[in-house]
């Protein structure tokens, strides 16, 4: 059992909280050591290996401090995961950036994001997450990314690594966060929150480690998780994350951890908060975490055909038909059963037999046909990538009753506008990832034009100049389905807390 004591200070008057954290690390965990991913440019990020287990999900009724939605209940995690030892921290998001290009949510949209303006957060438009209005190093936990932002830095960590990234769930971040040792620990030696945070973040790792050494699991930055908030499901329950967004007043996604920005009853494991997937506050940041976990088992042998290759069932081969043809050494290897022997002999070289007649006349035809094929698909994409003269080359192509130009790259797409004025608002419409999106951006011109992030390769790429009144729309959206706008102001998430923006 691991507690953490609370003085009593201005920030926290009159709360003494004793945390249990249930969840001792086994030694295996500690024992491997971190996984690295070379992120390339110097910079690497590192996960932590969690076993699987079950654990006590919430607080008890007498924890000092507890909120009304943390009953608690049994909570079973089946499939070990790593989790990042960290925050993904600045210098990380940077190299992320550098090498797509992508601009967040605050950088795109013209009103920036909530940052620290001496006295509380603030929306301008200078707050990004290059300036949270606070002085950072490459160290310190990237803040102002809302819910998009971050689920586009683990596309662009999950293709560069080869696994599959995501957001934890807050069953796994609240597992892993109650990973403790045996001492009692007061907020000071484990987080940094209102009291001892000086009015901005810290660099990562200046605080002890827990049991399953993470290190900033309270306090600094609140967490991205992948859930919709919600009551807990009743009873005990196994790998639990939240899809349902109607069961909570307004759609809202979870963070977890507390930050330098509140009191230190918000640094407890069992703390839920809440925020509009679009928030962008400088107290707001997030942790990898993937479930390719690599077991120490002998290489598989190697297959004949590839895993990318659909298997095609075939019909039992009876004794008195040939077995298919194999491949070995270079060799095609024919097997034919020798008559009344049960036994095989092989020849070095197939028997073309009159079967492959018609197949051999056909072969004409069939290069006839893919010629005729590749023309028009030739003339197609002249006629739909020329269709601007001399101004326009095969790679792009033309938005309908739009001065655009579009061309489509692996991870997005970029905008050109023909005399389009520098923060002219576009309306991006797209199919990524198997998902219809939209976003909206701000034209910069430039040599290349506008760059559009969307993760993966786009589909039906649909751009306009956008002459709605809203600044900022919901991404994720299937095209149809009656799009809304995204309130530029974020109501309070928090009704009993008062003196911040509201952000909250």
């Amino acid at each position: 059992m691991c507690a953490i004591s609370f003085p009593r200070s201005r920030a926290v008057a009159q709360v003494l909280t004793l945390l249990s954290l249930t969840a001792l690390a086994p030694l295996r965990a500690q024992n491997e050591g971190p996984v690295r991913i070379d992120l390339g440019g110097g910079q690497t990020l590192e996960l932590i290996l969690i076993e699987a287990g079950t654990f006590q999900q919430g607080s008890p009724a007498n924890e000092v401090g507890r909120g009304a939605d943390e009953a608690q209940h049994k909570v079973t995690l089946t499939r070990p995961f790593l989790l990042g030892k960290y925050p993904v921290t600045r210098a990380q998001f940077e190299r992320f950036v550098t090498e797509t290009h992508y601009r967040t949510d605050a950088e795109s949209g013209p009103s920036g994001g909530f940052g620290w303006d001496g006295a509380q957060l603030t929306q301008r438009k200078e707050f990004t997450w290059r300036t949270p209005g606070f002085p950072q190093t490459n160290e310190h936990p990237v803040t102002i990314v809302t819910y998009r932002d971050a689920n586009a830095f683990l596309q662009w960590l999950s293709r560069k690594s080869g696994r599959t990234f995501a957001l934890p769930s807050e069953a796994q971040w609240e597992y892993a966060a109650r990973g403790g040792g045996t001492a009692t620990l007061s907020p000071d030696h484990v987080a940094w929150y209102k009291g001892n945070a000086a009015d901005s973040t810290h660099p990562v790792g200046q605080k002890g480690l827990n049991g399953w050494g993470l290190g900033d699991m309270l306090g600094n930055v609140w967490e991205w998780c992948d859930d919709w908030y919600a009551p807990y499901s009743p009873g005990d329950v196994i790998d639990p994350l939240q899809r349902n967004s109607t069961l909570s007043d307004k759609p809202r996604r979870v963070l977890r951890g507390g930050s330098w920005l509140r009191e230190a009853k918000f640094c407890r494991p069992a703390t839920r908060y809440r925020n509009d997937a679009s928030s962008r506050n400088a107290d707001n940041g997030f942790r990898v975490m993937t479930f390719n976990v690599s077991t120490p088992t002998a290489p598989p042998p190697p297959v004949a055909v590839a895993q990318a290759t659909p298997v095609r069932t075939q019909p039992p081969v009876s004794s008195a038909q040939p077995t298919p043809a194999n491949i070995e050494s270079g060799r095609i290897r024919i097997s034919t059963p020798i008559a009344g022997s049960g036994e095989s002999h092989f020849n070095s070289r197939p028997k073309i037999g009159p079967s492959f007649g018609p197949l051999l006349y056909a072969l004409p035809i069939f290069a006839v046909l893919i010629f005729i094929v590749f023309v028009i698909r030739k003339i197609v994409r002249a006629i739909s990538g020329n269709m601007g003269g001399s101004g326009s080359t095969g790679n792009f192509r033309y938005m309908p009753g739009q001065p655009l130009r579009v061309r489509l790259v692996d991870d997005g797409f970029w905008i050109v506008g023909d005399g389009l004025g520098v923060g002219t608002p576009l309306l991006c419409r797209y199919e990524a990832n198997g998902q219809s999106q939209q976003t909206e951006v701000h034209y910069e011109g430039g040599a290349q034009g506008q760059f559009v992030f969307t993760g993966g390769r786009p589909a039906n790429v649909s751009v306009s100049v956008d002459s709605g009144s809203s600044p900022m729309r919901s991404m994720g959206t299937g095209f149809g389905t009656g799009m809304t706008t995204t309130p530029r102001h974020f109501v309070n998430d928090d009704p009993p807390f008062r003196g911040h923006p509201p952000a909250y």
